[in-house]
Order: C-alpha cells, then sequence, then structure tokens
C-alpha cells in the first residue's frame, strides 16, 4: 500500500508527540493585531508530496488559549476549518481537525501539502464558514 508508510510515520510522531514535553509557549506580541481563532503552536509538522498532505501535531500557544483550545477540539473534531498562521497576511488556509484524545491538549491538522507550516508556526484556528 503507497500510503502505508506515511501513516505509521504520522502515528510514530503522534506517539512521540504525546511522550515529549514541550517548551513553554510564548504569547503574542500584540494581542490586539492577533488575528480571531483559538491560538495553536505546532509541534511537529510531517508532509507527504505522494498523497499531497501535511500532517500537524499541536497544542496551545499559551496559557490563556488552553481551555479554548480544549472546548474547540471537542466540539470541533473531525471538522473543516479555516487556518491563519500568524503575522500572514495571506488569506486563512482550510483543512481538518482532530482531537487526539491520547495525547492530553494535543490535535492533529490535515492540511494540503505543500503547506506554510513548519514546527513553533503559531497558527490561529477556527470553524470554517459554512
Amino acid at each position: 500500500m503507497r500510503l502505508r508508510p506515511f501513516f505509521l510515520g504520522t502515528v510514530f510522531a503522534l506517539l512521540l508527540a504525546c511522550a515529549v514535553g514541550s517548551a513553554p509557549a510564548k504569547a503574542p506580541r500584540h494581542p490586539a493585531e492577533a488575528p480571531s481563532g483559538v491560538a495553536c503552536r505546532a509541534l511537529e509538522v510531517h508532509a507527504d508530496a505522494a498523497s499531497r498532505i501535511t500532517a500537524v501535531v499541536f497544542h496551545h500557544a499559551g496559557e490563556s488559549s488552553r481551555a479554548p483550545l480544549a472546548e474547540f477540539l471537542r466540539a470541533h473534531s473531525g471538522a473543516a476549518v479555516e487556518v491563519q498562521i500568524e503575522g500572514s497576511t495571506d488569506s486563512p488556509g482550510q483543512g481538518t481537525v482532530f482531537r487526539l484524545k491520547s495525547c492530553f491538549g494535543r490535535g492533529l491538522l490535515l492540511l494540503p501539502a505543500p503547506a506554510a507550516m513548519k514546527e513553533g508556526t503559531v497558527f490561529h484556528l477556527r470553524p470554517a464558514a459554512p
């Protein structure tokens, strides 16, 4: 199966993200200028050109977004979302978000590849417009 190595890599990445602690998150420099939505920070980014998917394991960007992210993930797991990278003037991208039940406080974001996302990127999630 062609996609099997990608999925095995993604599973390994998810397990690693659960097991490894992360660095303290930084608050946005200018909170008044922050885009709407829940602020998140990418922990790991994996892209597969063959399947045209980028998988992002993420968590909250700061203490103030911890509870809102938990609520967002419970309410929108498996749903389409808009993704706005902090500081970017590009239009929001589209993706699908999943709550990782086995990794407390973590989510999985699937985006079309290539995505302008790397480890440590701060981005904002909001439900996709109908």
